[in-house]
């Protein structure tokens, strides 16, 4: 596999989506997307894909048909070269079956499911029943369930009671009967009418007497209705034209339909005579009544079976007689399977691959349980789906419950169920890997709400998949860190890297353009844009270090916060006061030429700010609006204060206080979260938009213009666009 094309339209919330994945660099992508922008979308658009069903892909919302063109190396993607993780799903299973066994077991077992597919299929065709159906919009299996049912058998399947069924003996030969014929709703509500139960002795004795009478006529072939039936057709074709006649056995030629219905009206006169002939006959005067009367015609043995209490002796009969027809296929199905049984028996469990999946799981992650599979032979043969029994152990007590009883209980932790979630879908790629084929895994946020020990199990099993030489890899996530992570400890290539940005309602799938940490990019060229940037790192830096004063003034810590909150200092701070800060705490090179060292900082920040644009989508820009967002609304909200001739009031070490406007500026000044204060402040007289404007202000900035562990995570997640928007507004409220 060497190429991966995608265009996406109207794919649920992908309105447009083209990209070239080319994995000559490596079989591995990893793509940072923000919530809400196209991880879910994009996964649920290939899970359509990889269920065969890309014709149900639109744009749920909007009702527009969706358009998913896939191709690998220049061919439509197949559904069977796709698979889809998705972030949780409650009640995913995987089918472990074929975990449960090595090669050489499941080569006997596919030779006996061959064989009992033609067994099956040869049932199907003797009894009239299906051995999969559809009802009310579902596959349902039909045949084999009555075999089941119809002999009591405790376990499910025909593989399991091949020899109860070689041993039962028919009571009598029905083989030519149809099973649906006779065992169908309709016909059976006929059968257990008290009409036919009390009268069917009789029936048959008259109906033999009608065929002595009329020996034209034949049971199940040339009976009353078909000849009625025949008169209509003959009638219709205009067949006595031209002298033509028809001879009816031991009667004279008939060359009219006059002299047909003569004979007809004959029989009908006969059986008026006859009350007992008449009543069943109108009970099964429709189709499937006829067919049950020729049935009986014809076989008079089965009567005394069609009495309530025998019904069940029929049943097994019928099949009974089906089986002794096949006897050939249904022995060479007993020897191979009794053979093949007898391995099963004799299997280990340790020995399986499902229980290498499980070790790969148990050795990794951190659950409460420990599993095992209760009904191995039935799961194998496919009688059942594998029963997962979970036991859980307290001191010397252990408890074991199934995974339907687990859910009820509901103990388990949302990580827990993740965890569970997960062990699933190792089920699933191992049995990809064991095939070979080559398979893209669509993975969504796969870490989300894990601990960090099990996010790092999950990051050090996609390690070893991506050493597999089958297995190729779309890795999303909106956890910059666990992005980051992923694509340093899998060695993901720099054209691999990807992140995904929203145009015009366009979805585009970028390179990484910082694959290093972005600092790195911004000390070796400060410009006015970069230093804005590394602001808040510098001084987080100083916070958490040692603060060594280079300022001379009260603390360094303190002299750049004055650049990232207004101030009584803050307009005076120039580029050369604060180089020698940078370079000491941060290692950043001399200023560049470009940086105009006697200027005061924030008398540029404006500038940078409008140059900005909704295309200026690197991180740098983000932290520089930030930065423009939070001054523009302190500076309006302190000259709003300023202006404003009421009392305030402001809670300060628990005691609540109220004042005029110079002792709440002088409050905000102490306090350790000025815009904040300046917004409780605001709030209590300002209008109604002006508040809900500033009050944007305070959920999109706090964390933006602060470094913490997952190196920005928040201002990653915010689009450019909201943040343009959001400055313009601001400035926009002086």
């Amino acid at each position: 596999m060497n190429k991966l094309e995608i265009e996406l339209s109207n794919c649920f919330g992908i309105d447009s989506l083209n990209y070239k994945f080319s994995f000559e660099k490596g079989r591995t992508f990893s793509i940072y997307a923000r919530n809400g922008l196209m991880k879910t979308s994009f996964a649920k658009t290939f899970q359509l894909i990889q269920k065969g069903k890309s014709s149900d892909i639109s744009d749920a919302i909007f009702g527009n048909q969706g358009s998913a063109i896939v191709k690998i190396d220049g061919q439509d993607i197949s559904k069977k070269q796709v698979f889809v993780i998705k972030s949780y799903e409650n009640s995913y299973e995987a089918d472990i079956s074929s975990l449960l066994i090595r090669g050489d077991v499941q080569t006997q077992l596919k030779d006996v499911f061959k064989i009992r597919t033609k067994l099956l299929k040869s049932l199907e065709k003797d009894s009239g029943l299906k051995i999969k159906k559809t009802y009310l919009g579902k596959s349902v299996y039909e045949l084999e369930p009555a075999i089941v049912e119809d002999f009591g058998f405790a376990e499910k399947d025909i593989l399991s009671n091949l020899d109860e069924l070689a041993s039962y003996e028919p009571e009598i030969e029905c083989g030519n009967i149809k099973y649906s014929e006779i065992f169908d709703d309709t016909v059976l509500k006929k059968i257990m009418d008290t009409k036919f139960q009390e009268g069917i002795y009789d029936f048959v004795s008259a109906s033999n007497e009608i065929y002595d009478s009329f020996d034209y006529l034949e049971k199940g072939n040339l009976t009353l209705p078909k000849l009625k039936d025949l008169k209509k057709a003959l009638f219709k074709d205009a067949f006595f034209s031209k002298d033509n006649k028809i001879i009816l056995s031991g009667q004279q030629p008939i060359s009219s339909v006059d002299a047909l219905e003569q004979h007809i009206n004959e029989i009908e006169a006969k059986i008026q005579q006859m009350p007992a002939y008449k009543a069943i006959e109108n009970l099964l005067s429709d189709s499937k009544g006829m067919t049950l009367k020729d049935i009986i015609e014809v076989n008079p043995e089965i009567i005394e079976y069609l009495a309530v209490d025998k019904l069940i002796d029929l049943k097994k009969s019928l099949w009974g007689s089906y089986i002794k027809k096949n006897n050939i296929l249904f022995g060479e199905l007993r020897d191979k399977y009794n053979s093949l049984s007898h391995e099963i028996d004799n299997l280990e469990i340790d020995s399986t691959p499902w229980k290498e999946a499980l070790d790969i799981f148990e050795q990794r992650f951190s659950v409460p349980f420990t599993m095992k599979v209760v009904n191995l032979k039935g799961a194998i043969i496919g009688e059942s789906m594998p029963q997962v029994q979970f036991s859980f152990t307290k001191g010397d007590v252990v408890k074991a419950v199934d995974r339907s009883e687990l859910d009820k209980l509901d103990t388990l932790s949302q990580g827990e169920k993740r965890a569970l979630y997960l062990l699933n879908i190792i089920f699933d790629i191992e049995q990809i890997k064991s095939t070979g084929e080559e398979v893209i895994l669509i993975i969504d946020d796969i870490a989300d709400s894990f601990d960090y020990k099990n996010k790092y199990a999950i990051i050090e099993y996609l390690y070893e998949l991506a050493q597999e030489s089958n297995i190729y890899m779309l890795i999303m996530t909106h956890n910059f860190d666990f992005y980051r992570t992923v694509a340093g400890r899998l060695s993901v290539a720099r054209e691999n890297r990807l992140v995904a940005e929203c145009s015009d309602n366009n979805l585009k799938l970028k390179k990484e353009f910082y694959q290093d940490k972005p600092f790195k990019n911004w000390k070796n060229k400060p410009t006015d844009k970069y230093i804005f940037a590394l602001l808040p790192f510098v001084r987080n830096l100083i916070e958490f270090g040692v603060d060594r004063n280079i300022s001379n003034t009260e603390s360094d810590y303190l002299f750049l916060t004055s650049l990232l909150h207004e101030k009584d200092d803050s307009m005076g701070i120039t580029f050369g006061d604060i180089e020698p800060l940078f370079q000491q705490y941060a290692g950043v090179n001399q200023f560049g030429e470009s940086v105009e060292k006697s200027a005061t900082v924030l008398s540029k920040l404006s500038l940078v700010c409008d140059n900005i644009t909704t295309e200026d989508t690197k991180l740098e820009n983000k932290i520089v609006l930030s930065i423009g967002i939070r001054h523009e609304a302190e500076k309006y909200m302190f000259q709003q204060i300023g202006n404003y001739t009421g009392q305030l009031r402001w809670t300060k070490n628990k005691q609540d206080n109220v004042g005029g406007s110079t002792e709440f500026i002088e409050f905000v000044h102490e306090s350790n979260n000025q815009t904040r204060q300046l917004f409780n402040g605001f709030r209590q007289f300002g209008n109604d938009e002006e508040i809900k404007i500033l009050n944007e202000v305070n959920i999109m900035t706090p964390e933006h213009i602060h470094i913490n562990s997952f190196m920005y995570e928040p201002i990653l997640d915010m689009d450019i666009v909201e943040l343009h928007r959001l400055y313009q507004t601001v400035r926009n409220l002086r």
